[in-house]
């Protein structure tokens, strides 16, 4: 309503080419406000443990109990874009220190632009920094062609990080556990 309030005040009092313009811009912005907030709602990190924060996706229900301390998850929900770069940044801040593994799950991510690619790799760049392993579930292909052009695969996530399903990251996290803690770590 004021968008068209908008343009109907330029239109009269200036230019009603110009203010048509400024009213597809300005509608343009408020639709990208409005899907990063919608994005925003569904996005959390939690570990698994934390059900009242998150309900866990259906293929998360066999993730091993020992290891839903020390391993968080992100579900990201819908394309990245200006609009939601910001809820994402504040996001990444609730992963505590004392994570060793850190999950994307991108199975819903179709699209992401520019801003939403730099604030990607900002947060993965800081999570590697404070030795926080980032391993990344069902990356679909606009972002991975992304993601590999400004070299954050494999300078950042390695290869082997990333996983076309969660079974396969769970598999993965099991080999990382048992190396480190020894073979009844799962037990």
């Amino acid at each position: 309503v004021i968008i068209m309030f908008v343009v109907l005040i330029l239109s009269v009092v200036w230019n009603l080419v110009y203010a048509v313009g400024i009213g597809l811009v300005l509608a343009a912005l408020q639709f990208m406000k409005s899907m990063g907030d919608l994005t925003a709602r569904g996005s959390k990190v939690t570990t698994l443990n934390d059900v009242d924060e998150e309900t866990p996706w259906a293929d998360e229900k066999i993730f091993p109990k020992n290891l839903k301390e020390e391993i968080f998850i992100k579900h990201l929900d819908g394309p990245l874009f200006f609009g939601f770069t910001s809820d994402l940044q504040k996001l990444a801040t609730q992963i505590p220190d004392t994570a060793s593994h850190f999950i994307l799950r991108m199975d819903r991510v179709p699209y992401i632009d520019q801003s939403g690619l730099f604030a990607l790799e900002d947060i993965l760049f800081s999570l590697s920094r404070r030795g926080i392993e980032t391993h990344v579930v069902g990356l679909q292909k606009q972002p991975e062609l992304l993601l590999r052009q400004i070299d954050i695969i494999p300078d950042i996530i390695a290869e082997d990080a990333m996983h076309d399903d969660f079974k396969n990251c769970i598999e993965c996290m099991k080999e990382i556990v048992e190396d480190v803690y020894g073979p009844s770590a799962l037990n």
